[in-house]
């Protein structure tokens, strides 16, 4: 447990709390204190640099040095349907609620299928007493993100984010399958970063992806790869986002009419909020 930061306090702060529960005083996101634990910081910093070796080793120190230095202005991203994009920018009292949130307000109902199903179970474990206020995104170098969970990529300025995000190896669901986590066993650490360490996290995953030829050009699709399984780096968010915390959405033409009649509302919406705006071919 984190001590209040409120010198005349000096309670402990349970480890989901965001707020001193004797005295009020803010103790800091529990998704960014938890990646900031010595444990989680001296794991990655080793994964780090059994990475950086390794470039070295193989030649390609120089590129894997200008994938990191791209790493830390990377953004946050994530991807939506062209109907929940637009409901998002709808108006200034929308906000994104969670999975959890909706099921709750009898908004909407749990699909049937394996992630539905068993979400619970890995957010409770990564967030223990606190999931219901996370929102997933992903780690983009090019404004574009996993677009099989959506057309529209939604990236979000940072001020909005730098202090309430945290980042995470992979999708969540897919880590805790790949290594085995079950309920009641803690998760290896080195694994999660917060925003500012976004770079390290980044590098000790993908480093094994770079060699020594490789262009700028190529980084975006090694941070995000694969289209209907995407693998990339995950972004935890403590707390509701509004619609003018969103700098950008890039989405495809559409083919079908009715999209790019809710392109044009998106649009409209979009220049209310001073938000860029950009269609691909």
């Amino acid at each position: 447990m984190k001590l209040c930061p409120n010198h005349e306090c000096q309670e402990q702060v349970p480890d989901h709390q965001r707020n001193c529960v004797v005295c009020g005083t803010d103790a800091g996101y529990p998704n960014v204190r938890k990646a900031d634990e010595p444990e989680e910081v001296e794991a990655l910093d080793q994964r780090f640099k059994m990475a950086v070796e390794d470039c070295k080793v193989r030649g390609c120190r120089d590129a894997l040095e200008l994938f990191r230095r791209r790493l830390t202005t990377s953004e946050v991203v994530f991807c939506r349907p062209f109907t929940k994009a637009l409901a998002l920018v709808e108006s200034d009292n929308e906000l994104y609620a969670t999975f959890y949130q909706l099921v709750a307000a009898e908004n909407r109902l749990p699909e049937k299928n394996i992630y539905d199903e068993y979400r619970s179970v890995v957010d409770s474990t990564l967030f223990p007493s606190y999931y219901q206020h996370i929102r997933f995104a992903a780690l983009t170098i090019n404004g574009i993100g996993p677009t099989s969970y959506g057309d529209c990529s939604l990236l979000l300025k940072e001020t909005a984010i730098r202090d309430r995000a945290s980042v995470f190896e992979e999708n969540s669901f897919d880590f805790f399958q790949k290594n085995k986590v079950t309920v009641g066993r803690s998760l290896p650490a080195g694994y999660r970063a917060a925003w500012g360490r976004r770079d390290r996290l980044g590098v000790a995953k993908l480093a094994k992806r770079i060699d020594k030829g490789i262009t700028d050009t190529k980084f975006s699709d090694i941070l995000i790869s694969g289209k209907d399984k995407p693998d990339f780096i995950e972004v935890h968010i403590y707390g509701p986002i509004h619609r003018r915390a969103i700098k950008s959405v890039v989405v495809k033409q559409p083919k079908r009419r009715a999209d790019r009649i809710l392109l044009a509302s998106l649009k409209k919406k979009l220049i209310e909020i001073k938000a860029d705006f950009i269609v691909q071919s």
